[in-house]
């Protein structure tokens, strides 16, 4: 009985035994799975811990260019809006000056005008000057034409009238008598001759009125 129950004691721890051995290699699997799960879940973990920093690095590195992309951009629009006023400025001078052009080329029209009317003012008066010139000089030459054609006639006429003083202061006592004398009466004829020799003398000296 004690045999039996030491065998069966002997079998049951052996059992025991196994069974307590299997239990510990399960368990060791267990630990060996689980460490080597932790060890993954550890690389892991620091592969993600590399990544979120890469990442946020480069979220910061991108964030810095961002800011100096805005800032770039923003210098750019500054510059473009200072260019678009000083192209608004040299438009705004552009049209002044095309308007002060416009402007003095009318008054350069005008001017232009109003020296054509002059000029041609001037001329007509030049003309109507050398008209009158023409005509005073017709009429100086007429009057000093007729003035010398006087003077001439005047001096003819004085010339008559000494001869005629002479004839008289020179007549003799005989002249007179036979111009007096009824029956013979030629010397009276003979003055009365010359007397109409000379009244046609004078009449042809005579200045006539124009």
């Amino acid at each position: 009985m004690t045999r039996i129950t030491l065998l069966l004691l002997a079998a049951s721890l052996a059992v025991g035994a196994q069974a307590q051995d299997a239990k510990v290699s399960k368990e060791r699997e267990a630990l060996r799975r689980a460490q080597t799960a932790l060890r993954t879940a550890q690389e892991q973990q620091a592969t993600l811990q590399a990544d979120k920093a890469k990442a946020e690095a480069e979220a910061t590195a991108a964030q810095k260019d961002a800011a100096s992309a805005k800032a770039q951009i923003a210098g750019a629009a500054a510059k473009l809006k200072a260019r678009e006023a000083e192209l608004d400025a040299l438009r705004a001078e552009l049209q002044a000056a095309k308007q002060a052009q416009q402007q003095t080329e009318a008054q350069a029209g005008e001017r232009d005008q109003a020296l054509q009317q002059q000029l041609i003012a001037a001329r007509q008066e030049a003309a109507s000057r050398q008209q009158a010139n023409q005509v005073l000089v017709q009429l100086l030459e007429r009057s000093t034409t007729a003035l010398a054609d006087a003077e001439a006639k005047n001096r003819k006429l004085y010339e008559i009238g000494q001869e005629l003083v002479q004839r008289w202061t020179g007549r003799s006592k005989l002249d007179t008598a036979l111009q007096q004398d009824p029956v013979l009466g030629l010397t009276a004829v003979r003055f009365e001759d010359q007397a109409e020799k000379l009244r046609a003398e004078l009449a042809a000296q005579r200045v006539v009125s124009r």
